[in-house]
């Protein structure tokens, strides 16, 4: 089951076009929702390190010989696609995110990172898990 689950993922991280929609999503959820938490409009971009540790923590099979950019571009995808066909709303990915990011007061770097990766394991284990149901492969997350 983990080697479909990882050819599935490797899938995702090869759709270029579907990583960039993503990557606006992704950047998207984060600026709202640290703008939620903060109270004050904000601009942001969520770091490929951030991404890429966000897959590891959602504990599901990791595509070998992948860099950061790379594993950040599988979760850039899954979450593009689950958004893209109405598995995922807006709405309900910057509240996920807004959840976490409120345990801390952005004063550190270290922190704010940490918990971002812990928010989008989050949204990625949620959406892969959603995604995996509709395509007839339950069980494989969320």
């Amino acid at each position: 089951m983990d080697d479909g689950l990882k050819a599935r993922l490797r899938e995702f991280g090869a759709d270029k076009g579907l990583a960039r929609l993503g990557d606006s999503f992704v950047n998207l959820v984060y600026s709202a929702a640290k703008t939620k938490s903060q109270g004050k409009p904000t601009g942001e971009k969520v770091p490929d390190r951030v991404l890429s540790e966000s897959l590891r923590l959602a504990d599901l099979p990791i595509p070998v010989r992948l860099d950061h950019g790379e594993r950040g571009d599988v979760v850039e995808a899954v979450l593009g696609y689950a958004w893209m066909h109405g598995m995922l709303t807006l709405e309900e990915a910057v509240e996920t995110v807004r959840q976490t990011m409120a345990l801390q007061d952005f004063q550190s770097i270290a922190l704010e990172r940490d918990l971002s990766a812990r928010a989008f394991s989050k949204l990625l284990k949620m959406a892969f898990g959603r995604i995996m149901e509709a395509e007839g492969n339950a069980g494989a997350g969320a």
